[in-house]
């Protein structure tokens, strides 16, 4: 294969990471030629409702599945955490690459723990605010939308004077362009808040065997069978947007280590398991049934 179009949203980060596979690829694949072709979704169009309010994960995804299917591009780089946990009829995710920092940030002048009593915090992930309660209740959460610039700009302009909760992995890609200094990060440990299913890890999904082939030397084995757990999780408990779950392996050796939480019934549910690399999905189902008994 000699030329690639691959689909991409249009935001800051989506051009960074897909810009990096496509600078990735060609590195690895002499004479090969990739083409970011720029598709606005749902979740693009709508930067005010709670996502949950209009189609859940999907909103970042339907539209690049549409193009996919219909041979418009070839394949489509997504953060992974954004996608349902069932693909359309015809389509496949490849091995990803090298997982990012999975962890969760607080953008703000001070850590979670110093921040004075009764301030805002943003952040429009009810698994992130279940969390973040246990820890400081005394804190109020309110809802907020738009890219990585946008929410680092809410919090400067004095809408949440506590900060505003991100993914490190996404403020790691855009580096200056996040808007948040590196003194203004700080990094939530997966003790505070379990991160998201597959936050950090890009999700290659293309129609075609070739294109699969190609998209094969990227592969990271570490984070596919971190995919595989924590994917197998997500729909093992119907896993959308609005589901109050974290999820997040470590592999070991040959070892795998799964944690996840849950928020259900008015309380923080807790699993671990651990089990070897070829039962990944089963750890996560595992977690699943157990959380949900």
């Amino acid at each position: 294969m000699k030329h690639l179009k691959l689909g991409t949203r249009g935001s800051a980060l989506a051009l960074t990471q897909s810009q990096g596979v496509a600078d990735s690829l060609m590195a690895r694949v002499p004479g090969l030629k990739v083409e970011l072709v720029m598709i606005k979704t749902s979740g693009d169009l709508n930067q005010r409702d709670p996502l949950g309010t209009f189609g859940g994960k999907g909103v970042f995804v339907k539209e690049l599945e549409q193009a996919l299917l219909q041979n418009e591009v070839d394949f489509a780089v997504h953060s992974l955490k954004d996608m349902p946990s069932q693909l359309p009829p015809g389509l496949r995710l490849t091995p990803p690459p090298a997982r990012a920092d999975a962890r969760d940030a607080l953008v703000g002048s001070v850590g979670l723990l110093e921040v004075p009593a009764g301030q805002v915090v943003g952040t429009g992930s009810l698994r992130r605010q279940v969390q973040l309660r246990v820890l400081r209740p005394d804190l109020e959460y309110r809802d907020v939308r738009g890219n990585v610039p946008t929410r680092v700009e809410k919090w400067r302009s004095g809408e949440y004077q506590g900060g505003v909760v991100l993914a490190c992995a996404g403020l790691h890609r855009l580096g200056p362009q996040s808007s948040a200094a590196s003194s203004e990060i700080h990094p939530l440990s997966t003790q505070e808040c379990l991160p998201s299913p597959c936050q950090g890890i890009l999700g290659l999904e293309c129609a075609r065997q070739e294109v699969a082939e190609c998209l094969a030397v990227l592969a990271d084995p570490e984070a596919h069978w971190m995919m595989l757990a924590e994917r197998a999780y997500l729909a093992a408990l119907g896993g959308d947007c609005n589901l109050p779950a974290g999820g997040f392996a470590r592999v070991q050796g040959q070892r795998l280590s799964f944690e996840a939480v849950l928020w259900r019934e008015d309380q923080l549910r807790r699993a671990h398991l651990e089990g070897d690399l070829d039962a990944a999905a089963e750890l996560g189902r595992q977690a699943a049934a157990q959380l949900l008994g």
